[in-house]
């Protein structure tokens, strides 16, 4: 069996003196992937709508032994795979794929969602209607939303 890479599967921030990792699948494997590379377990917020991480731990990730989080609007509840009641709204959509027969466009939308709904998904509701179903990366750019994750801060000397 192949042994996977993990940093070609990690989003890289670099800075000056460090590199920055996100997205991982739990916090049990940042904290391997910071033992292994002298580094530093962190969590860090997405607050400008922009793909820009910055040191905050207001979420309590960690002590929750939690990798991510997001908030939006008032209206707006995002549920991540690792969240409680995803896989009903996950399973619900599934079913509602199985009953369509002809697809419409918005059909389609939600069926072709799918391949997300079984990988690291995130399901954006609205005043608890499915609005939208897409990826923890692509959920930094939803209108208003915060995204809080589990990172780990490498000094690239040690890399």
């Amino acid at each position: 069996m192949e042994k996977e890479n993990i940093v070609e599967r990690l989003v890289r921030y670099e800075f000056d003196k460090t590199n920055l990792y996100t997205g991982f699948k739990s916090v049990a494997e940042a904290r391997h992937f910071a033992e292994e590379r002298n580094g530093r377990l962190l969590e860090v917020g997405f607050l400008d709508g922009n793909d820009n991480p910055v040191e905050d731990s207001s979420q309590n990730l960690i002590a929750a032994n939690k990798y991510y989080k997001a908030f939006a609007g008032p209206d707006y509840k995002i549920l991540h795979s690792s969240d409680e009641g995803f896989q009903e709204v996950a399973d619900k959509l599934k079913e509602r794929q199985n009953e369509v027969t002809e697809k419409s466009p918005d059909e389609k939308y939600f069926s072709d969602s799918d391949p997300l709904i079984k990988e690291d998904a995130v399901i954006v509701l609205y005043k608890e209607e499915v609005q939208n179903v897409t990826s923890r990366e692509r959920s930094k750019y939803l209108m208003h939303t915060k995204v809080y994750e589990v990172a780990v801060e490498v000094p690239k000397s040690d890399e």
